[in-house]
């Protein structure tokens, strides 16, 4: 990540907190920054004890549905917040659960949302073509999902 994004992205957390159109503007720099088909930004529901869907950017209707909702522990988002480390599609494709096989494919990469050692949340990026994410990707994508969490705490 360049530090102008990481800038740019602190300036909207530090204007809007985590507001739902603080966390789509986000989303929208990262889909551009990361040539990325969507970008996905899931927070625990209280009510449900689930992933809930905070917001996206470049998913349909349809697609958006179907992952509203996601258990934690279980698919790639949910393995990612409980192993409390990036996962990418490829590693796990036995981990995808019903709710985003349609949706996500071996270009992903879900990072968890770590406040300290506390999960708060996961982002979720994916590309239109399998792809293995390098490790400075990984990184950079990390270091907004550091921040996110440091926000949504």
């Amino acid at each position: 990540m360049t530090p102008a994004l990481h800038v740019e992205i602190q300036n909207v957390l530090d204007r809007q907190g985590t507001s739902d159109l603080a966390l789509e503007a986000i989303a929208r720099k990262l889909l551009t920054e990361f040539d990325a088909r969507f970008v996905l930004i899931h927070t625990p529901d209280a009510a449900t004890g689930m992933l809930k869907l905070r917001c996206h950017a470049g998913l349909d209707r349809d697609m958006a549905d179907k992952v509203r909702f996601l258990c934690r522990g279980k698919g790639l988002s949910g393995t990612a917040v409980s192993l409390r480390r990036p996962i990418q599609g490829w590693q796990h494709p036995d981990a995808t659960c019903a709710e985003e096989r349609d949706v996500f494919s071996e270009g992903t990469l879900h990072v968890p949302l770590l406040f300290g050692d506390a999960p708060c949340g996961v982002l979720g990026i994916a590309k239109t073509y399998h792809t293995r994410y390098a490790p400075d990707e990984i990184a950079a994508l990390a270091a907004v999902a550091r921040l996110i969490a440091s926000y949504l705490h």
